[in-house]
C-alpha cells in the first residue's frame, strides 16, 4: 500500500472536525462570545483540544475575526523574550490562538496573559489542565467516538470490531491520536 493510500493519513486525519460529545459547536462559539474571546480549551492528550482550536479559528474567520495562530510545544518554546516579541507582531484586532499554553513558563505566560489582554483582541488556548483563563469546554474522548472516525476513515466495506476498537482505545489511554497512529502503522504492515 502507497502511504497515500492508508485510510489514517495525516492529510485525512486533519480534514477531520472536531465533535463535542457534550454541547455543539454552536454552544461552543456563543460560550467563546460570552467569555469576550478570552478561554481555554481543556483536556488530556489526543482528545481534540489542537482540532478544536483549529476549527475555531476557521469559524472566527467566517465571522470576520483575523486570528494569529502559534503552537508551544518542547521544539518551540514561548520564554519572555520570545512573547515580547510574539506581541510585537499581534494586531489589536487579531485573536490570538494558542496551542500548548501549559508548556509555556510561569513568568512569560503571566506576561502573554497581561500584554494579550491590551494587545489584542482576544484570547483562545489549549491546556491540559484548568487555570490558565476561563475554560470554554473540557475535551473528551470515548470508544464510541473513536469507532464513529474510524468508520468515517476507513474505505467501504473495511471494518474494525468494536472489541478490537475498545482494546486500542484502553491501551492508550483515550488518546485518539495515538489510537490513529497505530492504526496507520497496522494498515502499512498489512498492505
Amino acid at each position: 500500500m502507497k502511504a497515500r493510500d492508508n485510510p489514517f493519513t495525516v492529510d485525512r486525519i486533519s480534514a477531520l472536525r472536531y465533535r463535542p460529545l457534550d454541547t455543539t459547536f454552536d454552544e461552543i462559539l456563543r460560550r467563546l462570545e460570552e467569555l469576550n474571546y478570552r478561554a481555554a480549551i481543556v483536556g488530556p492528550e489526543g482528545s481534540g483540544k489542537t482540532t478544536l482550536l483549529e476549527n475555531l479559528q476557521d469559524a472566527l474567520a467566517q465571522q470576520g475575526f483575523k486570528t494569529w495562530m502559534f503552537f508551544v510545544n518542547d521544539t518551540v518554546p514561548l520564554n519572555g523574550p520570545a512573547c515580547r516579541r510574539l506581541l510585537t507582531e499581534v494586531a489589536s484586532d487579531e485573536i490570538v490562538l494558542l496551542d500548548g499554553a501549559d508548556a509555556v513558563r510561569r513568568s512569560a505566560w503571566m506576561l502573554f496573559r497581561r500584554r494579550t489582554a491590551s494587545h489584542a483582541a482576544g484570547l483562545i488556548v489549549t491546556s491540559h489542565r484548568p487555570g490558565l483563563l476561563p475554560t470554554l469546554t473540557k475535551c473528551s474522548t470515548t470508544p464510541a467516538l473513536l469507532q464513529e472516525i474510524v468508520n468515517e476513515l476507513q474505505p467501504p466495506g473495511r471494518t474494525l470490531s468494536a472489541d478490537f476498537l475498545s482494546d486500542l482505545y484502553q491501551r492508550h489511554a483515550g488518546n485518539l491520536r495515538d489510537c490513529l497512529r497505530e492504526l496507520y502503522d497496522l494498515y502499512t504492515a498489512h498492505a
